[in-house]
């Protein structure tokens, strides 16, 4: 992504200019600084009667504001409908540094997406030894395919896919969703409100994330509004709430609990990984967007 031009405005926030577009403070001001602050200022929203560790030595964690295609360029009259809204869990070590989404290098995320809408995250050369990552031999373009960070924001964005976390900040030793305690949950559903067109929801970290989404958006799930995909990890990680929703017979929003994306999750091979988030995310989601291109033509 190439920018133009860049101007400071009067909070000190920079918005540049790509191709005629504003371009969202995401990009234009690297600083985040807000993503840390804390836990001593930030009053908790629950504490574990058995946790014996001491809260004011962990730093407490923001996520980043959502993405999609209506955030990043503010002054597109159609931005695309926003089909499939992708969530991790809360943003890693290596996120937070690299100021990301799925920063980490090994993270599936990116390479997948890659796959998925043709383009290639990055070389697939490890940086220390020189040699190529396992999964370098599965992907499906080459090296004259890799385009910048921002540029896969915006290919990803511009076919109506979102980006968002479950936990918009919480306390957490290291980088696992396990070691995640007092967290305040992103208003998911109120994005889901002000985006009427979302048809499925994507959990990109698996059974733990699952479990918090679950626990976070139990009055969502119960309203019947929500459904799980049709795949044996989704009805698993909701079947909870089937008597209460007559088996999810209203539902709408599909429930995704994906296999996970994180170096992590080491269970499923990258290949696996890939068919999966190809047949229930981006498959169905640029269907949704050929469909919704085609009517806003005709």
């Amino acid at each position: 992504m190439t920018v133009t031009s860049m101007a400071i405005t009067s909070t000190g926030s920079s918005t540049a200019m790509v191709a005629g577009l504003t371009v969202s403070p995401y990009f234009a001001n690297k600083s985040q600084t807000r993503h840390v602050v804390s836990s001593s200022s930030f009053m908790a929203a629950s504490k574990d009667k058995n946790d014996t560790t001491n809260a004011s030595s962990v730093s407490r964690t923001s996520s980043f504001e959502p993405l999609w295609t209506g955030s990043l360029f503010p002054d597109s009259d159609t931005p695309p409908r926003v089909h499939t809204l992708i969530v991790g869990t809360h943003p890693s070590i290596a996120s937070l540094a690299q100021e990301q989404y799925f920063g980490h290098t090994m993270n599936a995320f990116w390479w997948i997406a890659g796959d998925c809408l043709n383009f290639r995250r990055a070389s697939g050369i490890s940086p220390s030894s020189g040699e190529p990552y396992k999964l370098s031999a599965s992907l499906r373009y080459g090296p004259d395919q890799i385009i910048p960070y921002e540029e896969q924001v915006r290919v990803l964005t511009s076919k109506g896919f979102a980006l968002w976390d479950v936990v918009q900040s919480c306390e957490r030793k290291g980088s696992l969703d396990v070691d995640i305690k007092n967290e305040v949950p992103n208003d998911i559903r109120g994005f889901c409100e002000k985006h009427p067109t979302v048809e499925r929801i994507v959990l990109a970290n698996g059974g733990t994330q699952c479990t918090l989404f679950a626990r976070h958006f139990k009055s969502w799930w119960e309203s019947g509004e929500l459904m799980p995909a049709e795949n044996e990890t989704s009805i698993k990680a909701f079947k909870r709430f089937a008597k209460k929703t007559n088996n999810f017979e209203n539902g709408k929003i599909k429930c995704v609990c994906a296999l996970g994306v994180s170096p992590a999750a080491a269970l499923y091979s990258y290949e696996q990984k890939r068919d999966f988030w190809e047949q229930y995310c981006y498959e169905p989601g640029l269907k949704n967007h050929e469909i919704y291109e085609s009517k806003s033509l005709s």
